[in-house]
Protein backbone atom coordinates (compact mmCIF):
# COMPACT_ATOMS: atom_id res chain seq x y z
CA UNK A 1 0.00 0.00 0.00
CA UNK A 2 2.92 2.60 0.55
CA UNK A 3 4.24 1.97 -2.99
CA UNK A 4 0.29 2.99 -4.57
CA UNK A 5 0.59 6.14 -1.95
CA UNK A 6 4.20 6.67 -3.31
CA UNK A 7 3.01 6.49 -6.70
CA UNK A 8 -0.23 8.54 -6.33
CA UNK A 9 1.94 11.20 -5.01
CA UNK A 10 4.58 11.31 -7.16
CA UNK A 11 3.01 11.02 -10.65
CA UNK A 12 -0.80 11.03 -10.32
CA UNK A 13 -1.35 14.23 -8.43
CA UNK A 14 1.31 15.97 -9.74
CA UNK A 15 0.97 17.05 -13.64
CA UNK A 16 1.47 19.73 -16.04
CA UNK A 17 -1.90 21.25 -15.95
CA UNK A 18 -2.17 20.71 -11.41
CA UNK A 19 -3.20 23.88 -10.83
CA UNK A 20 -6.51 23.38 -13.04
CA UNK A 21 -7.27 20.20 -12.08
CA UNK A 22 -6.66 21.19 -8.24
CA UNK A 23 -9.05 24.35 -9.14
CA UNK A 24 -11.94 21.29 -10.09
CA UNK A 25 -11.17 19.54 -7.09
CA UNK A 26 -11.28 22.62 -4.71
CA UNK A 27 -14.58 22.92 -6.25
CA UNK A 28 -15.99 19.72 -5.78
CA UNK A 29 -14.85 19.86 -2.11
CA UNK A 30 -16.50 22.78 -2.14
CA UNK A 31 -19.73 20.91 -3.33
CA UNK A 32 -19.29 18.32 -1.07
CA UNK A 33 -19.13 20.44 2.11
CA UNK A 34 -21.88 22.59 1.19
CA UNK A 35 -24.25 19.75 0.58
CA UNK A 36 -22.97 18.52 3.94
CA UNK A 37 -24.19 21.67 6.37
CA UNK A 38 -27.11 22.12 4.19
CA UNK A 39 -27.63 18.84 5.29
CA UNK A 40 -26.60 19.04 9.16
CA UNK A 41 -28.38 22.93 9.75
CA UNK A 42 -32.07 21.98 8.21
CA UNK A 43 -32.07 18.62 9.86
CA UNK A 44 -31.41 20.35 13.27
CA UNK A 45 -33.64 23.02 12.62
CA UNK A 46 -36.80 20.52 11.27
CA UNK A 47 -35.86 18.26 14.84
CA UNK A 48 -36.20 21.66 16.88
CA UNK A 49 -39.52 22.95 15.65
CA UNK A 50 -40.46 19.17 16.03
CA UNK A 51 -39.57 19.27 19.94
CA UNK A 52 -40.57 22.77 20.13
CA UNK A 53 -44.07 21.60 18.78
CA UNK A 54 -44.28 18.24 20.95
CA UNK A 55 -43.16 20.60 24.36
CA UNK A 56 -45.97 22.69 23.84
CA UNK A 57 -48.41 20.45 22.48
CA UNK A 58 -47.88 17.97 25.37
CA UNK A 59 -47.93 20.89 27.81
CA UNK A 60 -51.25 22.01 26.78
CA UNK A 61 -53.01 18.79 25.94
CA UNK A 62 -53.50 15.57 28.49
CA UNK A 63 -51.02 13.12 27.86
CA UNK A 64 -53.84 10.65 28.13
CA UNK A 65 -57.56 11.30 27.79
CA UNK A 66 -60.42 9.36 29.53
CA UNK A 67 -63.97 10.22 27.93
CA UNK A 68 -67.22 8.42 28.14
CA UNK A 69 -70.08 9.23 25.47
CA UNK A 70 -72.78 11.52 27.05
CA UNK A 71 -70.09 12.75 29.94
CA UNK A 72 -68.29 11.26 32.84
CA UNK A 73 -71.19 11.32 35.93
CA UNK A 74 -69.03 9.30 38.71
CA UNK A 75 -66.18 11.50 38.62
CA UNK A 76 -64.44 10.08 41.71
CA UNK A 77 -65.26 6.69 40.88
CA UNK A 78 -63.21 7.01 37.91
CA UNK A 79 -60.25 8.72 39.39
CA UNK A 80 -59.92 6.00 42.03
CA UNK A 81 -59.97 2.85 39.45
CA UNK A 82 -56.96 4.81 37.93
CA UNK A 83 -55.19 5.23 41.20
CA UNK A 84 -56.02 1.67 41.87
CA UNK A 85 -54.21 0.36 38.68
CA UNK A 86 -50.63 1.51 40.64
CA UNK A 87 -49.03 3.27 37.62
CA UNK A 88 -45.89 4.43 39.19
CA UNK A 89 -45.84 7.08 35.99
CA UNK A 90 -48.90 8.52 36.38
CA UNK A 91 -48.36 11.98 37.84
CA UNK A 92 -51.54 13.57 37.84
CA UNK A 93 -55.54 13.20 37.27
CA UNK A 94 -57.66 15.95 36.78
CA UNK A 95 -61.42 16.40 35.27
CA UNK A 96 -61.86 18.59 33.06
CA UNK A 97 -64.78 19.97 30.19
CA UNK A 98 -64.23 20.75 27.05
CA UNK A 99 -66.36 22.47 24.01
CA UNK A 100 -66.82 24.51 20.96
CA UNK A 101 -68.31 27.97 21.66
CA UNK A 102 -67.78 31.66 20.03
CA UNK A 103 -66.43 34.70 22.41
CA UNK A 104 -67.36 37.86 22.22
CA UNK A 105 -66.49 41.22 22.63
CA UNK A 106 -67.79 44.34 21.90
CA UNK A 107 -65.80 45.02 18.71
CA UNK A 108 -66.00 41.15 17.15
CA UNK A 109 -66.32 37.24 17.64
CA UNK A 110 -64.10 33.99 17.19
CA UNK A 111 -65.32 30.96 17.14
CA UNK A 112 -62.60 28.78 19.74
CA UNK A 113 -62.02 25.72 22.01
CA UNK A 114 -63.51 26.20 25.58
CA UNK A 115 -61.57 24.19 28.35
CA UNK A 116 -63.05 24.00 31.78
CA UNK A 117 -60.12 23.09 34.23
CA UNK A 118 -59.33 22.74 38.09
CA UNK A 119 -56.43 24.45 38.75
CA UNK A 120 -55.95 22.54 42.03
CA UNK A 121 -55.95 18.95 40.31
CA UNK A 122 -54.67 20.27 36.58
CA UNK A 123 -50.95 21.05 36.53
CA UNK A 124 -50.67 24.79 34.43
CA UNK A 125 -46.72 25.37 34.31
CA UNK A 126 -46.89 25.91 30.75
CA UNK A 127 -49.00 28.72 30.83
CA UNK A 128 -47.46 30.24 34.03
CA UNK A 129 -44.56 30.32 32.61
CA UNK A 130 -45.66 31.44 28.80
CA UNK A 131 -48.27 33.94 31.03
CA UNK A 132 -47.53 37.31 28.94
CA UNK A 133 -50.11 39.50 31.11
CA UNK A 134 -51.65 39.31 33.85
CA UNK A 135 -52.65 35.93 36.17
CA UNK A 136 -53.71 32.33 36.15
CA UNK A 137 -56.80 33.45 38.38
CA UNK A 138 -60.08 31.21 37.55
CA UNK A 139 -62.07 32.49 40.71
CA UNK A 140 -65.28 34.46 40.58
CA UNK A 141 -65.28 38.27 40.44
CA UNK A 142 -67.86 40.99 41.49
CA UNK A 143 -69.15 43.77 39.20
CA UNK A 144 -71.80 46.35 39.83
CA UNK A 145 -73.79 48.18 36.99
CA UNK A 146 -76.27 50.58 37.23
CA UNK A 147 -76.66 49.80 40.84
CA UNK A 148 -77.12 45.91 40.13
CA UNK A 149 -73.93 43.46 41.31
CA UNK A 150 -73.42 40.40 39.98
CA UNK A 151 -70.74 37.78 39.92
CA UNK A 152 -69.51 36.65 36.82
CA UNK A 153 -66.15 34.50 36.30
CA UNK A 154 -62.71 34.60 34.97
CA UNK A 155 -60.87 33.23 31.86
CA UNK A 156 -57.50 33.33 30.30
CA UNK A 157 -56.96 33.77 26.38
CA UNK A 158 -54.22 33.95 23.90
CA UNK A 159 -52.18 36.92 22.34
CA UNK A 160 -53.59 36.34 19.08
CA UNK A 161 -57.26 35.76 20.15
CA UNK A 162 -56.86 39.17 22.03
CA UNK A 163 -55.45 40.85 19.31
CA UNK A 164 -58.73 40.24 16.82
CA UNK A 165 -61.16 40.86 20.20
CA UNK A 166 -59.42 44.12 20.71
CA UNK A 167 -59.66 43.11 24.18
CA UNK A 168 -57.08 43.16 27.05
CA UNK A 169 -56.74 42.10 30.92
CA UNK A 170 -59.68 43.37 32.36
CA UNK A 171 -62.13 43.75 29.80
CA UNK A 172 -65.22 41.54 29.48
CA UNK A 173 -66.05 38.97 27.05
CA UNK A 174 -69.41 36.77 26.52
CA UNK A 175 -69.00 33.04 25.32
CA UNK A 176 -72.00 31.61 23.60
CA UNK A 177 -72.01 27.52 23.44
CA UNK A 178 -74.06 25.20 21.44
CA UNK A 179 -76.05 24.25 24.52
CA UNK A 180 -79.32 26.03 24.72
CA UNK A 181 -81.53 27.39 27.69
CA UNK A 182 -85.64 26.92 27.61
CA UNK A 183 -87.80 30.12 28.18
CA UNK A 184 -90.69 28.47 30.08
CA UNK A 185 -92.32 31.41 29.31
CA UNK A 186 -92.43 31.81 25.53
CA UNK A 187 -91.57 28.30 25.12
CA UNK A 188 -88.68 28.71 22.92
CA UNK A 189 -84.57 27.54 23.36
CA UNK A 190 -81.81 30.37 23.59
CA UNK A 191 -77.95 29.79 22.87
CA UNK A 192 -76.47 29.72 26.60
CA UNK A 193 -74.24 32.55 26.97
CA UNK A 194 -72.08 33.75 30.16
CA UNK A 195 -69.97 36.44 30.82
CA UNK A 196 -66.66 36.67 31.85
CA UNK A 197 -63.32 39.03 32.75
CA UNK A 198 -60.01 38.56 30.99
CA UNK A 199 -57.90 37.60 34.41
CA UNK A 200 -54.92 36.41 31.71
CA UNK A 201 -53.28 36.73 28.79
CA UNK A 202 -51.21 33.97 27.29
CA UNK A 203 -48.77 33.06 24.26
CA UNK A 204 -47.19 29.85 23.74
CA UNK A 205 -45.93 30.19 20.27
CA UNK A 206 -48.42 28.02 18.38
CA UNK A 207 -51.25 29.38 16.84
CA UNK A 208 -53.97 27.10 17.21
CA UNK A 209 -53.63 27.58 20.84
CA UNK A 210 -52.89 30.90 20.79
CA UNK A 211 -55.94 32.20 18.65
CA UNK A 212 -58.65 29.50 19.54
CA UNK A 213 -58.07 27.74 23.04
CA UNK A 214 -60.07 29.94 26.31
CA UNK A 215 -59.40 28.62 29.81
CA UNK A 216 -62.54 28.95 32.73
CA UNK A 217 -63.16 27.37 35.64
CA UNK A 218 -64.89 23.87 35.67
CA UNK A 219 -67.78 24.75 37.38
CA UNK A 220 -68.27 27.50 35.05
CA UNK A 221 -67.43 25.54 31.76
CA UNK A 222 -69.87 22.77 33.57
CA UNK A 223 -72.91 25.65 33.80
CA UNK A 224 -72.33 26.85 29.96
CA UNK A 225 -72.45 23.47 28.29
CA UNK A 226 -75.53 22.50 31.15
CA UNK A 227 -73.89 19.38 32.21
CA UNK A 228 -74.75 19.26 35.69
CA UNK A 229 -72.19 17.42 37.67
CA UNK A 230 -71.19 15.70 34.65
CA UNK A 231 -67.46 15.97 33.15
CA UNK A 232 -66.26 15.73 29.34
CA UNK A 233 -63.57 13.79 30.18
CA UNK A 234 -60.31 12.68 33.12
CA UNK A 235 -56.68 14.49 32.26
CA UNK A 236 -54.25 11.98 32.96
CA UNK A 237 -50.16 13.53 33.02
CA UNK A 238 -46.88 11.11 33.05
CA UNK A 239 -43.74 11.58 33.94
CA UNK A 240 -42.55 10.17 30.88
CA UNK A 241 -44.86 11.66 27.62
CA UNK A 242 -43.15 8.39 25.69
CA UNK A 243 -44.85 6.03 27.48
CA UNK A 244 -48.48 7.20 26.65
CA UNK A 245 -49.75 4.44 24.13
CA UNK A 246 -48.44 1.48 26.34
CA UNK A 247 -50.27 2.99 29.37
CA UNK A 248 -53.58 3.88 27.05
CA UNK A 249 -54.06 -0.04 26.57
CA UNK A 250 -53.86 -0.18 30.26
CA UNK A 251 -56.00 2.01 31.27
CA UNK A 252 -58.55 1.07 28.51
CA UNK A 253 -58.17 -2.61 29.69
CA UNK A 254 -59.26 -1.52 32.87
CA UNK A 255 -62.38 0.47 31.60
CA UNK A 256 -63.65 -1.52 28.51
CA UNK A 257 -65.78 -0.22 25.78
CA UNK A 258 -67.70 1.97 27.55
CA UNK A 259 -65.18 4.81 27.89
CA UNK A 260 -62.69 6.15 25.16
CA UNK A 261 -58.87 6.32 26.03
CA UNK A 262 -56.36 8.30 23.28
CA UNK A 263 -52.70 9.35 23.72
CA UNK A 264 -51.63 12.97 23.15
CA UNK A 265 -50.10 10.93 19.87
CA UNK A 266 -53.57 9.87 19.06
CA UNK A 267 -54.95 13.23 19.38
CA UNK A 268 -51.96 14.76 17.19
CA UNK A 269 -51.22 11.84 14.48
CA UNK A 270 -51.57 13.62 11.68
CA UNK A 271 -49.60 16.73 12.83
CA UNK A 272 -46.78 14.79 13.40
CA UNK A 273 -47.06 12.67 10.68
CA UNK A 274 -46.81 15.75 8.21
CA UNK A 275 -44.13 17.39 10.08
CA UNK A 276 -41.80 13.66 9.54
CA UNK A 277 -42.79 14.04 5.75
CA UNK A 278 -41.79 17.10 5.45
CA UNK A 279 -38.37 16.65 6.75
CA UNK A 280 -38.05 13.89 4.89
CA UNK A 281 -38.72 15.98 1.75
CA UNK A 282 -36.47 18.37 2.74
CA UNK A 283 -33.66 15.91 3.59
CA UNK A 284 -34.22 13.92 -0.03
CA UNK A 285 -34.19 17.68 -1.38
CA UNK A 286 -31.18 18.35 0.02
CA UNK A 287 -29.41 15.45 -0.70
CA UNK A 288 -29.06 16.54 -4.11
CA UNK A 289 -26.75 18.62 -3.88
CA UNK A 290 -24.16 15.65 -2.62
CA UNK A 291 -25.13 14.19 -5.69
CA UNK A 292 -24.23 17.05 -7.71
CA UNK A 293 -21.61 17.56 -5.86
CA UNK A 294 -20.61 13.30 -6.83
CA UNK A 295 -20.58 13.95 -10.40
CA UNK A 296 -18.39 17.05 -9.87
CA UNK A 297 -15.47 14.21 -8.01
CA UNK A 298 -16.67 11.96 -11.25
CA UNK A 299 -15.68 15.05 -13.98
CA UNK A 300 -12.52 16.03 -11.69
CA UNK A 301 -11.30 12.41 -11.68
CA UNK A 302 -11.66 11.95 -15.43
CA UNK A 303 -9.94 14.72 -16.28
CA UNK A 304 -7.30 13.95 -14.27
CA UNK A 305 -7.13 10.42 -15.81
CA UNK A 306 -7.21 12.12 -19.22
CA UNK A 307 -4.32 14.66 -18.26
CA UNK A 308 -2.02 11.65 -16.93
CA UNK A 309 -2.23 9.47 -19.15
CA UNK A 310 1.49 9.17 -19.88
CA UNK A 311 1.67 8.60 -16.24
CA UNK A 312 -0.47 5.81 -15.57
CA UNK A 313 1.38 4.03 -18.97
CA UNK A 314 4.44 4.44 -17.06
CA UNK A 315 3.42 2.83 -14.18
CA UNK A 316 1.68 0.40 -15.98
CA UNK A 317 5.13 -0.46 -17.90
CA UNK A 318 6.89 -0.41 -14.65
CA UNK A 319 4.35 -3.38 -13.48
CA UNK A 320 1.66 -1.78 -11.59
CA UNK A 321 -1.41 -3.75 -12.15
CA UNK A 322 -5.01 -2.64 -13.32
CA UNK A 323 -6.32 -3.51 -9.78
CA UNK A 324 -3.00 -0.79 -8.05
CA UNK A 325 -4.60 1.83 -10.46
CA UNK A 326 -8.14 1.23 -9.59
CA UNK A 327 -6.90 1.97 -5.75
CA UNK A 328 -4.95 5.04 -6.79
CA UNK A 329 -7.95 6.94 -8.12
CA UNK A 330 -10.81 5.72 -5.56
CA UNK A 331 -8.23 6.79 -3.06
CA UNK A 332 -8.19 10.19 -4.85
CA UNK A 333 -12.22 10.50 -4.79
CA UNK A 334 -12.52 9.21 -1.09
CA UNK A 335 -9.68 11.33 -0.16
CA UNK A 336 -11.66 14.93 -2.09
CA UNK A 337 -14.80 13.64 -0.48
CA UNK A 338 -13.54 13.30 2.85
CA UNK A 339 -11.86 16.37 3.28
CA UNK A 340 -15.63 18.18 1.59
CA UNK A 341 -17.18 15.73 4.97
CA UNK A 342 -14.71 16.98 7.29
CA UNK A 343 -15.26 20.73 6.41
CA UNK A 344 -18.92 20.64 5.61
CA UNK A 345 -19.75 18.88 9.36
CA UNK A 346 -17.51 21.46 10.76
CA UNK A 347 -19.14 24.28 9.59
CA UNK A 348 -23.10 22.65 9.45
CA UNK A 349 -22.36 22.18 13.22
CA UNK A 350 -21.18 25.65 13.56
CA UNK A 351 -24.04 27.53 11.75
CA UNK A 352 -26.59 24.65 13.67
CA UNK A 353 -25.20 26.10 16.96
CA UNK A 354 -25.43 29.56 16.65
CA UNK A 355 -28.08 30.38 13.95
CA UNK A 356 -29.73 32.73 16.25
CA UNK A 357 -26.65 34.56 16.37
CA UNK A 358 -26.34 34.78 12.69
CA UNK A 359 -29.94 35.36 12.28
CA UNK A 360 -29.69 38.56 14.44
CA UNK A 361 -26.71 39.71 12.89
CA UNK A 362 -28.25 39.46 9.11
CA UNK A 363 -31.11 41.33 10.59
CA UNK A 364 -29.20 43.92 12.05
CA UNK A 365 -26.86 44.77 9.15
CA UNK A 366 -29.39 43.85 6.33
CA UNK A 367 -32.65 44.43 7.56
CA UNK A 368 -33.23 41.07 6.63
CA UNK A 369 -36.30 39.35 9.05
CA UNK A 370 -34.71 35.43 8.53
CA UNK A 371 -37.28 34.71 11.05
CA UNK A 372 -40.59 36.57 11.94
CA UNK A 373 -41.76 36.06 14.84
CA UNK A 374 -45.33 37.18 13.87
CA UNK A 375 -45.40 33.85 11.44
CA UNK A 376 -43.68 31.23 12.91
CA UNK A 377 -44.85 32.68 16.29
CA UNK A 378 -41.41 31.60 17.90
CA UNK A 379 -39.04 34.34 19.22
CA UNK A 380 -35.81 32.18 18.35
CA UNK A 381 -35.21 29.37 15.80
CA UNK A 382 -35.04 26.13 17.41
CA UNK A 383 -32.30 24.01 16.36
CA UNK A 384 -31.55 20.68 17.92
CA UNK A 385 -28.68 19.16 16.31
CA UNK A 386 -29.46 15.18 16.44
CA UNK A 387 -25.81 13.44 16.05
CA UNK A 388 -27.57 10.34 14.67
CA UNK A 389 -28.99 12.13 11.59
CA UNK A 390 -25.29 13.72 11.05
CA UNK A 391 -23.60 10.84 11.32
CA UNK A 392 -25.94 9.23 8.67
CA UNK A 393 -25.09 12.69 6.24
CA UNK A 394 -21.90 12.02 6.55
CA UNK A 395 -22.21 8.12 5.73
CA UNK A 396 -24.20 9.16 2.94
CA UNK A 397 -21.44 11.74 1.62
CA UNK A 398 -18.89 9.27 2.26
CA UNK A 399 -20.66 6.55 0.14
CA UNK A 400 -21.09 8.91 -2.89
CA UNK A 401 -18.05 10.19 -2.97
CA UNK A 402 -16.63 6.57 -2.83
CA UNK A 403 -19.05 5.85 -5.55
CA UNK A 404 -18.40 8.70 -7.65
CA UNK A 405 -14.71 7.31 -8.19
CA UNK A 406 -15.60 3.62 -9.41
CA UNK A 407 -16.04 4.97 -12.86
CA UNK A 408 -12.58 6.86 -13.33
CA UNK A 409 -11.01 4.26 -11.69
CA UNK A 410 -12.10 1.73 -13.96
CA UNK A 411 -11.35 4.22 -16.88
CA UNK A 412 -7.43 4.64 -15.79
CA UNK A 413 -7.31 0.84 -15.16
CA UNK A 414 -8.18 -0.03 -18.31
CA UNK A 415 -6.21 2.33 -20.34
CA UNK A 416 -3.35 0.35 -22.92
CA UNK A 417 -0.04 1.45 -21.57
CA UNK A 418 1.48 1.24 -25.13
CA UNK A 419 -1.11 3.17 -26.72
CA UNK A 420 -0.48 5.71 -23.70
CA UNK A 421 2.69 5.91 -24.23
CA UNK A 422 3.12 5.85 -28.26
CA UNK A 423 2.72 9.45 -28.93
CA UNK A 424 4.92 10.83 -25.73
Amino acid sequence: MKFEYFIATRYLLKGRRHGFVSLIAMISILGVAVGVMALIVVLGVMSGFDQELKTKIVGVQPHIVLEALGGIENQEQVSNTIKSLNIPEITSIAPYVQGQGIIRSVQSAVGVVVKGIDLEQEPMDLFKKHLKFGTLEFNDVTLTSDDKTKSIGRIVIGEELAHRLRIAVGDVVTIISPAFDEDPIHAIKRAKSASFVVSGIFRLGMNDFDSGLVLVHLKQARALYQLGSRITGMSIRLSDVNLADRIKASIQGRFGTGYVVRSWIDLNRTFFRALQVEKTVMTILLSLIILVAAFNIVSTLIMGVMEKTKDIGVLRALGATRGKIRKIFLFQGLVVGLTGVVFGSLAGLALAYNLNPVSDFLERTFGISVFPSDIYYFDRIPVEVNFHDVGLVVIFALIMSLLAGLYPAHYASKLDPIQALRYE
